[in-house]
């Protein structure tokens, strides 16, 4: 309880960010699977998207019966700036990640919160899966300990639209000991990742920003990004130190 007063008393002074317009979510990579009747949405800056990305996603799909995942890209950054690759660049490199998974699609969101995301995929998926929202110990934190107008509005709004799985990169995740949590406990569900994302690196070590670094120093990624994700950022050569920085949308917490 003390922690995720912390965390609020943290936020506090933050404000939760707003996009104007009624959300809209375009697909430009379907699935090639069935309708799905539970659908996994993860949504994230992808600057890039690396073989993190497809562990969590994978994991969600062996653990909680996901028939379908979402590689879903927020053209409105709510907390950060997006600098070294355009937005039509990540979402290049999403489907080039997915181009041969025929459980995932690819979609760019107008807006870049959660509960907006969700309102988007509405005229997408007309037959209404179960959604659940993919994300990261710590995203899943923040979000839980946002510090909303209304807490208690906020948290019905999006547990009676979707469910968490929350997956335990960087640390186990446990759930707040918040009453305001206490009737969504069984939407929040934990999710342990593979150790490694097949022969490579700790899941933990592979992150975007690891990505951009060993770029800025002329080193090799073949280890952290799917084989056509490298290949298309040496093409363009994304992120090297002498290339020119750009400024895009991207990211979204909650």
């Amino acid at each position: 309880m003390e922690r995720i007063r912390a965390l609020r008393d943290a936020f506090h002074m933050t404000p939760h960010p707003q996009t104007p317009g009624q959300p809209r979510v375009t697909l430009s990579k379907k699935a090639s699977v069935p309708a799905p009747t539970r659908l996994g949405v993860l949504g994230g800056a992808y600057n890039p998207i690396t073989l993190a990305h497809l562990a969590v996603a994978e994991a969600a799909m062996v653990h909680f019966g996901i028939d379908e995942v979402l590689f879903l890209l927020p053209q409105v950054p709510p907390h950060k700036t997006i600098f070294g690759a355009s937005l039509e660049q990540r979402l290049e490199m999403m489907r080039l990640a997915v181009a041969d998974a025929p459980y995932a699609a690819v979609g760019l969101s107008t807006h870049g919160l959660f509960v907006d995301m969700y309102e988007g995929l509405l005229a997408v998926y007309p037959q209404r899966p179960q959604v659940y929202f993919l994300t990261g110990r710590d995203a899943a934190e923040r979000i839980l300990a946002w510090h909303y107008d209304d807490a208690e509005t906020a948290l019905k709004r999006m547990f009676e639209s979707f469910q968490f799985i929350v997956c335990s990169r960087q640390g186990p995740f446990s759930l707040p000991d918040d009453p305001l949590l206490t009737p969504y406990r069984d939407r929040i569900h934990s999710c342990v990742l593979p150790p490694q994302a097949g022969s490579g690196p700790p899941v933990d070590a592979i992150s975007a920003t690891e990505v951009r670094e060993r770029c800025e120093r002329g080193l090799p990624i073949d280890d952290l990004v799917p084989a056509p994700v490298a290949a298309y950022i040496a093409a363009h050569k994304l992120y090297a130190a002498s290339s020119p920085t750009q400024l895009d949308a991207g990211s979204s917490p909650a």
